[in-house]
């Protein structure tokens, strides 16, 4: 929805329409296998072309809360001595 009012390119494609959030969603909710089918044809026409390699690619989509006090805060030496504690 913000980007429909900072990309001069969407300003072209919808005119200066701005559409509401929910309306994003709900098109996306309504169409989501013809989207599917379309970023599916995509990646193909780029493996045709060469553009995308063959590799295993792993995403962690994993969130942890931040807190980063002095106690937890390690240097390389400190990371040293908690390793050597460990293999003991």
């Amino acid at each position: 929805m913000a980007e429909c009012s900072r990309n001069i390119e969407l300003f072209f494609l919808l005119n200066r329409l701005t559409p509401y959030f929910r309306a994003i969603a709900d098109f996306r909710k309504n169409n989501a296998k013809a989207i599917k089918n379309v970023f599916r044809a995509f990646v193909k026409i780029c493996m045709k072309l060469g553009l995308y390699r063959r590799e295993l690619l792993a995403i962690d989509g994993s969130k942890f809360r931040a807190v980063n006090i002095k106690d937890n805060a390690y240097n390389e030496e400190v990371l040293q001595k908690k390793l050597k504690a460990y293999a003991q």
